[in-house]
């Protein structure tokens, strides 16, 4: 990896990070379909109904403090609480990159925290992966499939 990553981000550098992708998602909102963004902590929030369904999706998207380049766990939730009950608030997965049967589910797709650091580890992190537009886009577009 690129040796800038070595480090750890500092709490401060982390929190203007996580800032900056939520006004880049707030950007870019109503493109691609979004809500509402909003941060919680080290959370950032992203609630969307895709096309091609009625009901309302809640992704969680958790930066983990001590992971550098800061890359977020994302994970579908309860709309309504935003607590996490495993598969239960996940749509259906008509891409395969979902692992709703997994315990906990996840999904594998570059630029999720999982893909990189628990499944396909050694993936470089590109720097489009750093972007949570780009993933949650990616994210948003598997579910139009």
């Amino acid at each position: 990896m690129n040796q800038r990553w070595a480090d750890k981000m500092s709490g401060e550098e982390l929190s203007k990070f996580i800032d900056k992708q939520v006004e880049q998602l707030k950007a870019i909102a109503e493109h691609l379909g979004l809500n509402e963004v909003f941060r919680q902590g080290v959370a950032v929030f992203v609630r969307f109904r895709p096309a091609r369904e009625e009901r309302i999706y809640a992704m969680r998207c958790l930066f983990h403090e001590n992971v550098n380049p800061a890359i977020a766990s994302i994970s579908f939730v309860n709309p309504e609480t935003l607590t996490d009950e495993g598969g239960k608030n996940w749509p259906i997965d008509r891409s395969g990159a979902l692992k709703t049967t997994n315990n906990p589910p996840f999904i594998c797709i570059p630029g999720v925290y999982e893909y990189h650091y628990q499944f396909h580890t050694g993936t470089p992190v590109m720097r489009q992966h750093l972007d949570l537009v780009n993933v949650v886009s990616d994210i948003i577009g598997l579910l139009s499939k």
